[in-house]
């Protein structure tokens, strides 16, 4: 299977056990956090630490239960989007726990 990420094309194996559909799926949501984290920066996270993220996570929480309970499919954006936006915000949340947070990414590294 090819998947496209970005900037970054991948070709994965379809996966044949639950452990490599949970290395498949953690690596794509890696690479979107950290093109997000690109875009963001760390400020909007830094500002309010956990309890930040802990804000945006119940948004998105609220967004899905929402959507959950409509017959029709969102207007604007995939529930499975809303999904990676949860995960997203676990990493960062134990990134910041683990003092990992503002690590420069590795595309600023390689730009100077």
């Amino acid at each position: 299977m090819r998947q496209i990420v970005g900037d970054t094309d991948y070709t994965i194996l379809e996966p044949t056990t639950f452990d490599q559909a949970c290395q498949s799926i953690a690596c794509e949501l890696a690479d979107l956090v950290a093109r997000k984290q690109h875009d963001y920066g760390q400020g909007n996270i830094l500002a309010f630490g956990e309890y930040g993220v802990l804000v945006r996570l119940n948004d998105k929480v609220e967004r899905l239960k929402n959507l959950l309970g409509k017959s029709k499919p969102p207007a604007n954006e995939p529930i499975e989007d809303t999904w990676r936006d949860i995960v997203g915000y676990g990493l960062i949340a134990l990134m910041l726990r683990r003092g990992s947070f503002t690590l420069p990414l590795s595309a600023d590294e390689e730009a100077k």
